[in-house]
């Protein structure tokens, strides 16, 4: 019996110390943190990688100092460049933890499937890794000096995030925005970033695709709107204003406002094999700044809310007729005929048809706050 449990314990034991058969020593690793990929002239794909090493200069805080090396590496396709820089140095490349994944715009004009799929399709690739576009070469975009105690990595990981959170962009990630090119009725939008004279990192606003390929872009105060009708509602997402033009001194024509809530329709009309689309929106915001003041008085605030819609309107459009030049459909309009007007979404072709689908947009503006003074 003793035996017998001796060999039980001894079975149970050699499994749970066994350690894992599938481990991945990080000495043996080069910890790739940020990935840029262009396409040059004659297609070849250019992989750039960014890696840390730590130097033994230290700072002034007595702290070692962390640097990011970069690598580039020519391909015919994006696991040809790979293999080629596994061969140019000792370590073997670990792609799993990047945080983010730069295109080039040559690339993405071209399409950035293809780019995508080699990662998707890996075990160990970084899914959630933020995909921006790059107004430039991929290459350029990391390959900026940082802070020492900063990581190129970090700085466009953080940039992004923080840029969502204010209503600037919108971030997508290679698990969310594959889908989305593969789907029929709805499009991509993806950061789009640049250096500011070759040294400062900012973001312009989003790249707007059609299928995989980039299309056209909007600006910031555009994003701003598309966020808006796209019913998505980053708690700092500001709007700066002109509501008048009668004041002489310049400032008191303008506006800031914050929107606190947003509550979006989206109907759609296929009567007479005519497709059309009506977004209804209400916003309940609050003033952040207006210089003119006034706010006390019940018929001012009812004006200033008019005003507010009305240059809103006049936004929407200018940001929606830019979306259908680009044969952007980020709102999803195609997905709701499918859905709902199933029959008339069989008889078009709606790559087609967008760019001439007319989208009429109201706004309802309801100030809720306007600060500790009128």
């Amino acid at each position: 019996m003793n035996n017998r449990l001796l060999f039980i314990w001894t079975v149970i034991l050699t499994i749970i110390l066994a350690g894992c058969w599938d481990q991945r020593l990080l000495k043996d690793h080069s910890l790739v943190l940020a990935i840029g990929y262009d396409r040059e002239n004659d297609e070849k794909l250019i992989k750039t990688v960014t890696f840390p090493t730590n130097s033994n200069d230290m700072t002034q805080q007595n702290k070692r100092s962390v640097e990011s090396i970069v690598l580039s590496m020519t391909g015919d396709t994006v696991k040809d460049a790979e293999k080629k820089m596994d061969q140019s140095i000792p370590e073997k490349f670990d792609r799993s933890k990047a945080k983010v994944i730069l295109m080039g715009e040559q690339l993405a004009f071209q399409g950035i499937f293809s780019t995508l799929d080699s990662i998707y399709r890996d075990l160990r690739g970084p899914l959630n890794a933020k995909t921006a576009i790059f107004d430039g070469k991929a290459k350029d975009a990391l390959s900026v000096k940082t802070d020492e105690s900063m990581l190129v990595s970090d700085v466009y990981s953080q940039l992004l995030d923080s840029a969502a959170e204010q209503g600037i962009t919108k971030i997508e990630n290679v698990q969310t925005a594959c889908p989305i090119i593969l789907s029929e009725g709805k499009d991509l939008v993806l950061p789009y970033v640049d250096l500011k004279d070759d040294k400062e990192v900012r973001v312009k606003g989003v790249a707007l695709f059609h299928g995989d390929q980039l299309t056209g872009h909007l600006n910031i105060k555009e994003t701003s709107m598309f966020l808006i009708l796209a019913n998505h509602n980053p708690n700092g997402l500001t709007l700066n204003l002109k509501v008048r033009s009668d004041q002489k001194k310049h400032e008191k024509n303008f506006v800031n406002i914050a929107i606190r809530d947003i509550k979006r329709k989206i109907k759609m009309n296929t009567k007479n094999g005519h497709i059309g689309a009506m977004v209804n929106v209400k916003l309940e915001v609050e003033i952040d700044e207006y210089p003119l003041d006034h706010l006390k008085n019940e018929k001012k605030v009812k004006a200033l809310s008019n005003n507010i819609e009305n240059q809103l309107n006049k936004l929407a459009k200018k940001t929606l007729t830019k979306m259908k030049e680009a044969n952007n459909d980020s709102l999803g309009l195609g997905e709701k005929v499918k859905a709902y007007h199933h029959s008339t979404w069989k008889k078009v072709d709606w790559d087609k048809e967008y760019p001439e689908v007319p989208i009429e947009t109201t706004f309802h503006v309801e100030i809720i706050r306007h600060g500790i003074i009128n």
